[in-house]
């Protein structure tokens, strides 16, 4: 309710919106996110960090995504999270910074982006894991460790200049290891399991695009990799590794699956 953030904000701050209403729906999002930019300008506020998300991009050509990259999602989350991208931009203007920050598939203690695969991994479904593994072999899995998503929001927090609506991809996809093929062979490694019996064998990536589609997912190409060379050119610094972040990931759930 809008009269819930009176007095919440101070004059001059710096507010990070990272809420998303799961099975809100469009309406409710958009309406929670009017409130708050509302509540944003009563209270004179300095600047803006919104949390978005990759998915905005959708289906595109493009094998290399970057933040000029015109957008074309298809599913609901992402159309929903574009429009809240330009409400707030729109709100912002003459009236407070703002900057769109768009992590790709964030992985880490609790995440579901890597949950179930290694869950399948550990359940021992070795079928039907090798013919995944054979589907999805080198499409690209776009993993980025929360831990350096949170440092990424931290940056732009304390950043001493204006953004003026900019947008920053934070990815991990200059990393030639953020692949299916790479991570399920890490994460069996780490997690004491033998390799599959037969080598795997790679299905032509035109197919896998087109199970994609079939499947009705919001990026069906397999050769996608989101630049986060803006971001990295600014002065930020990743602080987890992408294999310091799997290996820490894999222990945590090993640990919490025993």
């Amino acid at each position: 309710m809008p009269d819930s953030l009176k007095g919440f904000l101070e004059p001059g701050c710096t507010v990070v919106h990272l809420a998303y209403l799961q099975g809100g729906g469009e309406s409710e999002n958009l309406a929670a996110t009017a409130n708050l930019l509302e509540a944003c300008k009563d209270a004179n506020i300095r600047r803006l960090i919104h949390c978005s998300t990759a998915a905005v991009v959708g289906r595109v050509p493009d094998n290399i995504i970057t933040e000029e990259t015109p957008c074309n999602p298809v599913s609901e989350y992402g159309v929903t999270k574009l429009k809240i991208e330009k409400a707030v931009v729109d709100a912002a203007v003459g009236s407070f910074d703002v900057a769109i920050l768009r992590p790709t598939s964030v992985f880490g203690p609790e995440g579901g982006s890597l949950k179930k695969l290694i869950g399948n991994l550990m359940a021992r479904k070795t079928i039907r894991n090798y013919l995944k593994s054979c589907l999805f072999n080198r499409r690209r899995m776009n993993l980025v460790h929360v831990g350096n998503v949170v440092a990424a929001v931290i940056f732009m927090v304390e950043y001493k200049e204006n953004f003026g609506g900019g947008i920053f991809i934070i990815s991990e996809d200059d990393n030639s290891r953020n692949n299916f093929a790479d991570v399920e062979q890490f994460l069996m490694r780490q997690l004491g399991l033998t390799d599959y019996r037969i080598p795997t064998i790679s299905i032509p990536l035109h197919l896998l695009s087109l199970f994609l589609k079939l499947l009705g997912r919001n990026n069906v190409n397999p050769l996608c990799n989101y630049d986060p060379r803006k971001l990295l050119d600014m002065g930020f610094t990743r602080p987890v590794e992408f294999e310091v972040g799997l290996r820490h990931y894999s222990d945590w759930y090993r640990s919490n699956s025993l």
